[in-house]
């Protein structure tokens, strides 16, 4: 059973948002400037925060995937390798609710 802090359409509707974002990113295979990069990892952290408690796995695992440690590393390519990570990450919370939704209690 996942543990929600919002209702689970909310987090779904939520985590949609930030894949979305991500994909286009993604698909543009466009490296965004270093700042750029940090403050949408920044907003992607808040929202797993909104929908899991901190003694969840999942806002640690979220931050695990990291950022550059600087400007000075952030290549395009680094920059999607990661953006792929939160990709892939987000993807498996949604499934991971929908899945908990079917489930009975």
């Amino acid at each position: 059973m996942v543990n929600l802090m919002i209702p689970p359409e909310k987090a779904i509707f939520l985590l949609n948002e930030k894949v979305d974002e991500i994909k286009t990113l993604i698909e543009k295979q466009q490296g965004l400037t270093y700042y750029d990069f940090l403050d949408l990892c920044s907003k992607t952290w808040s929202v797993i925060d909104e929908i899991y408690r901190a003694d969840e796995r999942h806002p640690e695992e979220i931050r695990i995937i990291g950022v550059p440690t600087c400007s000075c590393n952030s290549s395009a390519e680094v920059q999607i390798m990661l953006l792929e990570d939160y990709y892939s990450r987000l993807l498996d919370y949604i499934d991971e609710i929908r899945i908990s939704l079917k489930t009975p209690e």
